[in-house]
């Protein structure tokens, strides 16, 4: 064995392959530490290692190891002995930022906890978590940071793009959620007067975002599976079952006014073919499954629904691929 050269070798295997999937994991503890421990706060001016060692009650010695190790990350920059937030820190990782990811690096970071469990729960099954604490007020929020930083934009221009929303009176977003949608057609409409349907629960989040980017919209509390939906010029959707589930389409096409506009956005394939993002999905449960895959594979494809629509009445005026998803 020691002289027969083998096809794989132990140090590319151990220190190559493996050694990648280490540089990663490290690098995720170094993100959670930084957060936790307030360094993107203290570096959103230029600071020395031991400027942050003494605020934050740290080894002063490990702590400049540490903010090198950040620099390597593109996360901070350095000039002489002082560091600074890059560019992506300063407006992602720092509290200060409007654009502050906090609710989605909660979820990232639990989301590392729940792996160190996994032999756990491979033997157990996995943990119990009722489904509004799963999709609730923290899920949406990050969902809303997550879009913050120009998607609402460029969704707003590809449909500018297509239609002319300069002739239409009424818009909602069904299953509208965090709202920044509705809040950026109605900022770049005014004529348009902005509605997003949701469940009781999301609806505070889109009046707290309407109150801090200053564009009025209404809401409506209510289930779309049982509950009136009204009827608008413009129905928009992003991503929702409400506009997946061919059980809704009748429903859908009810709400949109003669001569009026369905809007919708949802992914190509219907689930995850990645067989790691499967496992973590599998590492909760909140339907009693144990095994499922990332997305929804009982969903309908976007033929099917289409073809539902037009079966309804409906006539398709664009279809557009706006990336891989």
């Amino acid at each position: 064995m020691l002289m027969k050269p083998l096809l794989v070798q132990p140090r590319a295997l151990l220190r190559g392959t493996f050694g990648k999937y280490m540089e990663g994991y490290s690098c995720m503890h170094l993100l959670r530490a930084a957060v936790n421990l307030g360094i993107f706060d203290i570096a959103s001016k230029p600071v020395t290692a031991a400027e942050v060692s003494e605020a934050k009650g740290t080894d002063a010695a490990f702590m400049e190891v540490f903010l090198d190790g950040l620099v390597q990350m593109d996360l901070l920059e350095k000039d002489g002995d002082r560091y600074v937030n890059a560019e992506p820190a300063s407006l992602y990782l720092d509290p200060k930022s409007r654009l502050y990811q906090e609710h989605t690096l909660k979820g990232i970071f639990e989301s590392m906890d729940s792996w160190t469990q996994l032999e756990d729960r491979l033997k157990n099954g996995p943990r119990y978590l009722p489904r509004d604490q799963v999709f609730g007020e923290r899920w949406l929020k990050s969902i809303a940071e997550s879009c913050s930083g120009g998607e609402v934009g460029s969704v707003v221009d590809a449909v500018d793009a297509r239609v002319d929303l300069s002739k239409y009176s009424t818009f909602m977003d069904l299953g509208g959620g965090h709202g920044l949608y509705t809040i950026g057609f109605v900022h770049r409409h005014p004529n348009l007067k902005g509605t997003v349907f949701d469940l009781p629960m999301m609806c505070p989040i889109a009046q707290e975002n309407s109150r801090r980017y200053g564009v009025p919209i209404d809401t409506v509390a209510g289930d779309f599976y049982s509950d009136d939906l009204g009827h608008y010029d413009v129905v928009y959707s992003s991503f929702n079952l409400s506009t997946s589930d061919i059980r809704m389409a009748d429903r859908v096409f009810g709400s949109v006014n003669k001569g009026g506009l369905l809007i919708l956005r949802r992914h190509l394939s219907g689930t995850s073919t990645n067989a790691i993002s499967n496992v973590q999905w599998c590492l909760n449960t909140w339907d009693g499954k144990g095994k499922k895959n990332y997305g929804g594979s009982w969903l309908p494809t976007s033929e099917e629904y289409l073809a539902r629509l037009q079966e309804l009445g409906m006539q398709l005026l664009f279809r557009d691929k706006t990336d891989e998803a």
